[in-house]
């Protein structure tokens, strides 16, 4: 950190509220909200470090106190939830014979929806920088994969480009788009005229639109989501989500999709059935159940709000280094997309996340996982403040001078 402000001065329980719920990331051998010298901190996987609400909790039990582990049929009562949840949260009106339960998590969703309801004889269109699953699922198919960069200005807020768009489904004759709303990794929530514009250059080209809006809950106070359907003028559409993100329920792997036509409802039928699957999950079922009620609206606003602060005082640590090191300002979620160009680490690792974590012991996902050129970094902040403190504390060592930086050994080091 530079003279001026410490970086004790950004992460303290007392402006970083949550602290005493929160656990290592992923590391569950370790006492809760500490990290000891030379322990590696893990802010790359998209989690949050915090405790999962009460009623979550509490469905798991339930369901793990019960005599026998059978098959489960679907829940009828967690379509309607689904369907107020839609109402109340995002004002999208939902019929409960649009809504798939499935037994397996949103990127497990996305390849069973291509597989089914995609023409995987033309090109899938996704705009890049993006989720590394949605990349890796949509090559996994077999399909022909066409990047469109998304746009930015020199503040790293990143745009959504019809025109570009319209111009590379004329071109290369794409079939789908998969689209991230809100965008994972650069933390968008797109507006209307964004979508908007990308909804009539998808209908003019006849391009399916497959949209995954996991952290469409997670939207910061005053930003508003808006559900791809609600935009679109045809039906030519998926819908994908979770209640994953939203609750930190993710091990679950459960999630929903919400179809535009019956023939896609159909046609994702089969495969689940094509994959020794059925709709519904003995655990997932309830917990979504027990989540996604008006009861956890409270809950949920106050965990947004304070990944909101979290997420600002995490920005200004990190332009405060010697070397700043910007991001993009987030408007949903609990990650951060770092423009790290300016470091200079020495090591023959090719990516740079991979030489930060040798040099300094924390962990970040690489900018080339997601598509973008090299120098770019992906940051969950959604941990304790105690390890956010020691990671900005080690980073900063990193991002003193523009010169090369020799490997050190994090082991033993004191913060």
């Amino acid at each position: 950190m530079t003279d001026r402000q410490p970086a004790s001065a950004h992460f303290t329980a007392g402006h970083i509220t949550g602290a005493s719920d929160a656990v290592r990331h992923h590391d569950f051998s370790s006492t809760p909200g500490t990290t000891a010298p030379g322990q590696l901190i893990g802010l790359d996987i998209a989690d949050m470090d915090f405790s999962s609400p009460p009623a979550a909790l509490e469905a798991v039990h339930a369901r793990a106190n019960r005599d026998n582990i059978r098959y489960t049929l679907a829940s009828e009562m967690l379509r309607g939830r689904i369907r107020d949840w839609y109402a109340d949260r995002h004002d999208w009106q939902v019929r409960e014979d649009e809504i798939l339960l499935l037994p397996f998590g949103v990127k497990a969703a996305l390849r069973m929806a291509l597989e089914t309801c995609a023409d995987l004889s033309r090109p899938v269109v996704v705009c890049t920088p993006v989720y590394s699953g949605i990349l890796k699922v949509t090559r996994a198919v077999g399909a022909v994969v066409r990047t469109v960069p998304l746009t930015h200005d020199p503040d790293l807020r990143y745009t959504l480009d019809p025109q570009r768009l319209a111009d590379e489904f004329r071109a290369s004759g794409a079939g789908t788009l998969v689209l991230c709303s809100p965008h994972n990794p650069v933390g968008r929530v797109w507006l209307p005229e964004e979508l908007a514009g990308v909804a009539a250059a998808a209908e003019q080209a006849g391009v399916l639109v497959m949209s995954d809006e996991v952290h469409s809950d997670l939207t910061y106070p005053g930003v508003r989501h808006r559900p791809w359907a609600t935009v679109a003028d045809n039906r030519n559409w998926i819908v994908l989500h979770s209640a994953g993100k939203t609750f930190n329920v993710s091990g679950l792997q459960t999630s929903f999709a919400v179809t535009g036509t019956p023939v896609q409802r159909r046609a994702i039928l089969s495969g689940l059935s094509s994959w020794g699957y059925y709709e519904g999950s003995f655990f997932g079922d309830a917990v979504a159940q027990a989540v996604l009620a008006p009861s956890s609206h409270d809950w949920l606003d106050a965990r947004v709000r304070h990944l909101a602060g979290t997420a600002a005082v995490t920005r200004q640590a990190l332009t405060e280094f010697s070397l700043p090191l910007p991001s993009s300002e987030p408007e949903a979620g609990f990650l951060l997309w770092i423009d790290a160009r300016a470091l200079r680490l020495s090591g023959e690792v090719p990516e740079l996340a991979e030489r930060i974590r040798l040099h300094t012991g924390v962990r970040l996902l690489d900018g080339t996982r997601f598509g973008a050129s090299p120098g770019f970094l992906r940051l969950n902040f959604a941990t304790a403040p105690q390890s956010l403190f020691t990671a900005m504390e080690r980073l900063s060592c990193i991002a003193t001078r523009p010169g090369p930086v020799a490997p050190t050994d994090f082991a033993g080091k004191t913060t």
